[in-house]
């Protein structure tokens, strides 16, 4: 039985003589514990708890081990570790490192299962930083939180857990990361862009993100990254099953981005450069894949694909074309997606344009692109290229293989898509202001396509059989 305690606490007496108290206090029962504490300045306090049960069938340098390392005023670090009984006792690691002002860190580690490897970090420095982490059961896991700045928080916990990796990285004030893992093989090695494994990134002020993952099953893991520049974006990822990854990045100021995804070889991709863009993904079963692009001010994109398998939608928002360096803003994309093998394409440049699409069969191809291409600019009221009020309604209802490709070029445009049956096949194209162009085709086989270039065109096509 090997114990190791070091416990070095720096008193400060100020000019008026009166001491100013720092506090370390460790615990230790059981086999290979090892605490260092270290704390200098003012009202620092440190609290270490360790407990290990039993001979382990595997034995490290260490069970136990806690490190905290203190540099500032009113700091307090607590670290709670707990191995009792069961699988091979690997062994709890955590470290603390505050330099500031009124940090607090918090950390709990319990880790019965086959294997050891546990290990739990913070870093802080600023003033007014919080972490707080968790870790029960499992194996193999590791969080580490790395903050700078003032008033942030990062808050890691995990349940039931097996070979998981959080990080959480920060710089600026006042945002929060939160990480909640539970199940099994969340980070897996053998998951989809596994070198990610659950990450957050923060640059900025008044940034929120969450991520929360269920990990199901085994060989295979769940992997995430959220990456925020700028302040106040929010950005929400959820996942429950195997093999799924979210990858978002917001680059402005007040965007939200948000994903649920359920099952299994689920892939959604949020890019936000801009202001208060927003764009949410839900996808279930297996094999969904979204991306959805967005550059410039107010625009939204909602995909939806909860009812199929094997489904791809890609939506692209982003402004300015034709030489201008102007963006878009207030684009809506709206893409829901049911059946299986159907793919989506939308293509939105300028602003108020509206897309709405739905493919409810199978192997069906929607190709749709609205930009702008007229004379007149109304942000600089003058000249320009810009597309505007442009509008598609596009519909797959049943059948296997239809297409529709839809091109809209000017403003003020409408275009209406039904298609219900099989190997279908339409084309709409609208140059210049306030064409309407509708093709309906039910049945086998129907092919309908439609050119307009001018104004206040108007042509429908019904086809059935």
């Amino acid at each position: 039985m090997k114990q190791l305690l070091t416990a070095v606490v720096f008193l400060l007496i100020s000019t008026a003589l009166v001491a100013q108290s720092n506090t370390a206090t460790t615990t230790q029962t059981g086999n290979l514990q090892e605490a260092n504490t270290t704390q200098t300045g003012t009202l620092n306090e440190a609290t270490v708890t360790q407990t290990q049960s039993g001979t382990p069938a595997n034995s490290p340098a260490y069970m136990n081990k806690a490190i905290v390392d203190q540099t500032g005023t009113h700091n307090i670090a607590t670290v709670t570790q707990d191995e009792l009984g069961g699988g091979n006792k690997g062994g709890n690691d955590a470290k603390i490192t505050q330099n500031g002002t009124d940090n607090v860190s918090t950390q709990t580690t319990y880790a019965p299962g086959y294997n050891g490897g546990q290990d739990v970090e913070a870093l802080q420095d600023g003033i007014g930083n919080t972490v707080t982490q968790s870790i029960t059961g499992g194996y193999t896991d590791y969080f580490y939180a790395e903050q700078i700045g003032n008033s942030n928080t990062a808050t890691q916990t995990g349940t039931g857990i097996t070979t998981n990796t959080a990080k959480i990285f920060t710089e600026g004030n006042n945002n929060t990361a939160t990480q909640t893992l539970a199940g099994t093989n969340n980070g897996y090695y053998g998951g989809i862009y596994s070198n990610e494994r659950i990450l957050i990134d923060q640059f900025g002020n008044g940034n929120l993100a969450t991520q929360t993952f269920t990990g199901v099953g085994t060989s295979h893991g769940n992997s995430a990254d959220i990456q925020q520049i700028g302040d106040d974006n929010v950005a929400d990822q959820t996942g429950n099953g195997r093999n799924i990854y979210a990858d978002f990045v917001q680059d402005g100021f007040d965007n939200i981005a948000s994903s649920s995804q359920n099952g299994e070889a689920q892939q959604v991709f949020v890019d936000q450069i801009g202001d208060r863009n927003k764009a949410s993904v839900t996808q279930y079963h297996e094999f969904n894949f979204a991306d959805v692009n967005q550059s410039g001010f107010a625009d939204w994109a909602h995909v939806n694909q909860q009812f199929g398998s094997g489904n791809t939608a890609t939506i692209n928002q982003l402004g300015g074309i034709g030489g201008t360096l102007r963006m878009g803003y207030n684009n809506l994309a709206q893409v829901y997606q049911s059946g299986s093998g159907n793919i989506l394409t939308g293509n939105q440049s300028g602003y108020t344009n509206g897309l709405v699409t739905s493919q409810q069969g199978t192997n069906g191809l929607i190709n749709a692109t609205q930009v702008g291409d007229i004379s007149f600019d109304p942000v600089e009221n003058q000249p320009g290229t810009w597309g505007f009020n442009n509008y598609a309604t596009l519909t797959q209802k049943n059948g296997d293989g239809s297409q529709m490709t839809l091109s809209q070029d000017g403003a003020d445009n409408y275009a209406k898509s039904m298609q219900d049956g099989n190997l279908h096949i339409g084309n709409i194209t609208q140059t210049g202001v306030d064409n309407f162009g509708t093709i309906t085709s039910v049945g086998n086989g129907h092919s309908g396509t439609i050119t307009q270039t001018g104004g206040m065109n108007e042509a429908v096509i019904t086809q059935s059989n």
